[in-house]
C-alpha cells in the first residue's frame, strides 16, 4: 500500500548511504532519537551505552567529539560541554561542595564565577573564603579544603598561579583543585600537569575563536565527570550542537590563534609600558607555568580613572569595546563595567579593578596597525 502524502513528508528522515565520510563532523540537530528496541532504550537512559543519542538534554554527538577532543588536550580522563563558562562553573562547584564543605578560591576570579561563590554557594551549605592568590597555599595548608579554585592566568590582573605550591597544599589537605583555564588554552598550559584535578573553560573565548559560539568544558577524572554530567542534564545546561559544532572548528586553528596573539600581545605589553599615559601594564614574566609563549592577554592602567577610559575606548577604530575575549580581532574591555560589575565598588577596589583598568584581549591582526590604533587612542585619553 502506498503511503499518504502526510506519511511520506513526515517519516523522510533516514541515512544517505556514501562511500566516503565528510571531512567535517556532521551537524546533528536531533533534540531525539528513535530505537529498535526497549533495552536499547533502557541502556541509553541509564548511561551505559551513548547516553549522547538518547535525548538532546543528556547529551549528543557534536557535544561528545567536542569533549574526547578537550580531554585530550588537557590529558583527563573525559570531559563536559556545557552551554555556557558559567554552567561550567556551577556545575563544577555545586557537584563538588556542599553542606560543611570549605571551599577556598583565589580573589582574582572572573567577575560571574566570584559572585557565584560569595552569593550563591554559601545557600548550599558551604563555607567560601575569598583570598588574595598568593596567599591561598599557605592557607589551605593551615586550615585545609575540601575544593579550591584558582584561575591559570587571573582575570583581569593577568598573574600566574603557582601551581606548584598551590598543588601541593592540595594534596596535603585532600582538597580538589579546580583550576580556570580560559586564559591560558591547552597549548600554553595543562593544569593537570602540575596537580590541578578539574581544569575548566569558557569555550566561549579562545576555543572557539570567532565569536559565533557560547559553551563550557570540564576537564577532569572519568567518576567525577559522570557525577557532573548527571547534574548538567538535570538542569539542562548541555551545550547545543551548533555551537559544539563551532567549537570544535575553533579547536582546528587554536594553537595558531594563541601563538600569534601572544607574540601580539608582547609587542603591545612592551609599547604600553612604554607610555606616559598608562600608570601599569599587567602582562606576565617568564614563568616556567605559560610554554613556549607569555598569552594574549594583558591589562593597563590609564591616569585619568574612568574619564581618560571612557575617551580611550571612543578613540580606537580597530581596538573594540567588547565584554568578552578570545577572538581573532584584538578588543577591549572595562572589567569595571563589565566582567567585574557583579561586585561592589569596595570589592574591586581591594581586588585592585579601579576605573581606569582596561583589558586587552590580542588578536592574530597586523600588529603595527593594532599599535598605531592604541597610540592614537592613547593620545586623546
Amino acid at each position: 500500500m502506498r503511503p499518504g502524502r502526510a506519511t511520506i513528508a513526515t517519516h523522510s528522515t533516514r541515512e544517505i548511504e556514501s562511500l566516503s565520510e565528510p571531512l567535517a563532523p556532521a551537524l546533528t540537530v536531533a533534540s531525539a532519537y528513535r530505537f529498535h528496541d526497549l533495552d536499547t532504550l533502557v541502556e541509553a537512559y541509564q548511561g551505559k551505552k551513548s547516553p549522547w543519542s538518547f535525548y538532546r538534554r543528556f547529551g549528543h554527538a557534536n557535544g561528545r567529539l567536542l569533549e574526547e577532543t578537550m580531554a585530550a588536550l588537557e590529558g583527563s580522563e573525559d570531559a563536559l560541554a556545557c552551554g555556557s563558562g558559567m554552567a561550567a562553573a556551577t556545575t563544577i562547584f555545586s557537584t563538588l561542595a556542599g553542606k560543611g564543605d570549605r571551599v577556598v578560591a583565589a580573589e582574582e576570579l572572573y567577575g560571574g564565577t566570584y559572585a557565584f561563590l560569595q552569593k550563591h554557594l554559601p545557600r548550599l551549605g558551604a563555607e567560601v573564603v575569598l583570598l588574595p592568590l598568593d596567599r591561598v597555599a599557605s592557607d589551605v595548608r593551615r586550615q585545609g579544603a575540601a575544593v579550591v579554585a584558582i584561575e591559570t592566568v587571573s582575570n583581569p590582573l593577568i598573574r600566574v598561579a603557582d601551581f606548584a605550591a598551590v598543588s601541593s597544599a592540595c594534596r596535603a589537605a585532600g582538597a580538589t583543585l579546580v583550576v580556570d583555564n580560559t586564559f591560558a588554552t591547552p597549548f600554553l598550559c595543562r593544569p593537570i600537569e602540575w596537580g590541578a584535578d578539574v581544569v575548566f573553560h569558557s569555550a566561549t573565548k579562545f576555543l572557539n575563536g570567532h565569536g559565533d559560539a557560547t559553551g563550557g568544558v570540564i576537564c577532569g577524572p572519568r567518576a567525577l565527570v559522570r557525577r557532573m554530567r548527571g547534574f548538567a542534564s538535570g538542569l539542562g545546561t548541555t551545550i547545543a550542537p551548533l555551537d559544539a559544532w563551532l567549537t570544535l572548528r575553533g579547536l582546528k586553528t587554536l594553537e595558531l590563534r594563541v601563538e600569534r596573539a601572544s607574540r601580539n600581545a608582547e609587542r603591545l605589553a612592551a609599547f604600553l609600558r612604554r607610555h606616559r599615559k598608562v600608570a601599569r601594564v599587567n602582562y606576565p614574566g617568564r614563568t616556567r607555568y605559560l610554554r613556549p609563549f607569555r598569552g594574549p592577554m594583558l591589562s593597563f592602567d590609564l591616569r585619568g580613572g574612568l574619564a581618560a577610559a571612557r575617551r580611550f575606548v571612543r578613540a580606537c577604530r580597530l581596538v573594540e569595546l567588547v565584554p568578552s575575549l578570545g577572538d581573532v580581532t584584538t578588543t577591549s574591555t572595562h572589567p569595571a563595567r563589565s566582567s567585574h560589575a557583579y561586585l561592589s565598588p569596595a570589592d574591586r577596589a581591594r581586588l585592585g579593578v579601579g576605573d581606569g583598568l582596561i583589558r586587552i584581549s590580542t588578536g592574530v591582526e597586523d600588529v603595527e596597525d593594532i599599535l598605531a590604533d592604541l597610540a592614537q587612542a592613547l593620545s586623546k585619553a
